[in-house]
């Protein structure tokens, strides 16, 4: 973003996907120069249902497996965000929910939603429907950053939470970033 624009609140959805590491580390910078709150949003839901039975991996089984695996997946990428960024204000949000439903419904309290993407060409220009929602329905401006756009988060390395669950997200649109 360019200008001096403030916010008091960015929002940044954080899946485990490839492009996460770069949302929060996008997210961060521009909290750290505006002076903003950093929330960072995971969302999980139910995957046994919505998985597509050709998609390799297995779903965790037990609705307390699901949801301990969602809390590590946020609390990993808020720890990771306050160890590059100490200085920053910094708050984990779970929500049982789709994150295309979710993210929209919290950005009506955000200043600025970040999300992680990858390049058009990566996926053949397909645009997922965690990142059309969120165009289409976010009530504040949305970013979307590729994985190759900025520097990797400082001072830590990203977890790897796809080992757990499997991304939903990490869809790119043409006109973005």
């Amino acid at each position: 973003m360019t200008g001096r624009q403030r916010f008091s609140r960015i929002l940044v959805g954080f899946d485990g996907s490839a492009a996460g590491p770069a949302a929060l580390s996008w997210g961060a910078q521009e909290a750290r120069r505006s002076g903003a709150e950093l929330v960072v949003l995971h969302a999980w839901d139910d995957l046994t249902r919505c998985r597509a039975p050709y998609v390799p991996g297995r779903a965790p089984t037990e609705e307390a497996d699901r949801k301990v695996i969602a809390e590590t997946v946020v609390s990993q990428a808020v720890a990771t965000v306050r160890a590059g960024w100490p200085e920053l204000v910094v708050r984990p949000l779970l929500c049982r929910d789709r994150a295309a439903r979710a993210l929209p419904r919290h950005s009506e309290t955000a200043d600025l939603l970040v999300l992680g993407g990858v390049r058009p060409a990566a996926s053949g220009g397909y645009l997922g429907a965690t990142l059309r929602a969120c165009l289409a329905l976010a009530a504040c401006p949305t970013v979307v950053v590729p994985p190759d756009r900025v520097d990797r988060i400082r001072n830590a390395d990203m977890p790897a939470p796809r080992a757990a669950i499997e991304s939903t997200t990490g869809t790119p649109h043409p006109a973005l970033a």
